[in-house]
């Protein structure tokens, strides 16, 4: 299937299944290669087009799935997570980056006065730098003749799975060893 005819359709697929998605990032010709999207309002994800030509010299196909903020576990629940790794098929749990701006305290906005002649200097928020928080994803990456894009649902269902099953397991362990050590 030709980029194009990808983007098209995955496009489609994505309308279908998804609350809502944005393409938001084009290639040279102005191809959709990246889009974010939702489902039922709380899933969030990506689908990537990547060419790999330096590494794999094979064009890929990533789906991934956003799980939870980890920026507060410790190395070993981190290490637990990624050590989970090896008992899922065809795919992987991730850490990112990604920017939080701190939440605003409603009572920290001031009115602001001026006397007359005076200039006003507002504060840009903007330039406030963003926290760098670290975010757990469960994704899966395959060859790009192998993903058909009505195939979007279930790899995005196979990853649910495989991250609900994984991570409530660790869950359900520390319960029982709580449990045991009463």
């Amino acid at each position: 299937m030709e980029p194009a005819d990808f983007a098209v359709r995955i496009e489609e697929v994505m309308a279908e299944e998804c609350s809502s998605y944005e393409c938001v990032l084009l290639d040279d010709n102005e191809i959709g290669v990246l889009w974010t999207f939702l489902i039922e309002d709380s899933i969030s994800g990506y689908l990537g087009i990547e060419e790999n030509e330096e590494t794999l010299n094979v064009r890929t196909v990533s789906v991934g799935l956003h799980l939870k903020d980890i920026s507060d576990c410790s190395r070993e629940e981190l290490l637990a997570i990624l050590e989970l790794n090896a008992e899922l098929i065809n795919a992987n749990f991730s850490v990112v980056k990604y920017p939080a701006k701190p939440p605003k305290d409603e009572n920290d906005e001031e009115v602001a006065f001026a006397d007359e002649g005076e200039d006003l200097i507002f504060e840009d928020d903007d330039d406030e730098e963003a926290e760098m928080k670290d975010l757990l994803i469960i994704q899966t990456r395959l060859p790009f003749d192998a993903f058909a894009p009505d195939d979007f649902g279930a790899f995005v269902q196979n990853l649910l799975f495989q991250a609900d099953t994984m991570l409530n397991r660790e869950e359900e362990d520390e319960d029982d060893n709580d449990d045991q050590e009463e």
